[in-house]
């Protein structure tokens, strides 16, 4: 059997001294792994590629021809954040997409955060990524209108239990219970948030994403993550 299709690397391991086992994120096939022999050329965390498959069956490893068309690291490799948050988002699909299962929205969101890291604002592409992972996995969060009175304007809250949005007015009394919404996660025009706005958005996407890999077989979220999250937050650069 054989498949062509468009993914990016998640994972590389040594099986041997000239080849690798590599899991892509295939836009058409989902999460997948194979062989590749005989490697000449270097394979990286989030290399955007053409994957050629071939195997036995569909359950089978099979072997892996991969030409790469983007690599970020090669444009991050000296740049800690960008760094861990690439590992962040492999890790994230590496540990939490079900495999062989396509998620073609999801692919796309992750190829964009990668062209996009080297830009300023990527912060704001890499927790949107987060938000969009969840939905993906069943567990998004409705931020268009308050949970309560269907309003679509004046949103500030997030409940940690629903993930569903309410207004100012409706949740002043229990803010302290609450996620404060940063707008640039319903607003599509909001470009440019501020450094405050994404730890509101971290906060609020981490609390989730537990919920979601406490779920899956009791995981925890992927270390990555966490390292992500305390360089921001001791301001590495």
């Amino acid at each position: 059997m054989q498949w062509q299709d468009q993914g990016t690397v998640l994972a590389v391991r040594q099986f041997s001294e000239s080849s690798r086992i590599v899991t892509v994120f295939a836009r058409s096939v989902g999460k997948t792994s194979g062989l590749v022999k005989s490697v000449k050329t270097s394979i990286q965390l989030g290399d955007v590629c053409d994957v050629t498959w071939r195997g036995r069956n569909l359950e089978s490893l099979g072997t892996f021809k991969i030409e790469t068309l983007f690599s970020p690291f090669a444009f991050i490799f000296d740049n800690p954040k960008e760094l861990l948050a690439l590992e962040s988002a492999c890790s994230l699909c590496l540990n939490g997409l079900p495999e062989r299962a396509p998620h073609q929205m999801l692919f796309d969101e992750l190829k964009t955060l990668f062209f996009n890291i080297t830009q300023e604002n990527w912060l704001a592409d890499y927790v949107i990524f987060e938000k969009d992972f969840l939905a993906e996995m069943g567990m998004g969060l409705s931020l268009s209108k308050c949970a309560v009175t269907g309003q679509k304007t004046g949103l500030k809250y997030v409940s940690p239990r629903t993930g569903r949005a309410v207004t100012q007015e409706v949740g002043e009394k229990y803010k302290n219970r609450l996620f404060s919404l940063p707008e640039f996660l319903f607003n599509e025009s909001e470009k440019n948030p501020s450094v405050d706005e994404i730890f509101l958005g971290l906060d609020m996407t981490g609390h989730f994403l537990r919920m979601y890999f406490n779920s899956v077989n009791d995981k925890s979220l992927p270390l990555s993550r966490n390292y992500l999250i305390e360089a921001l937050r001791s301001g590495i650069v």
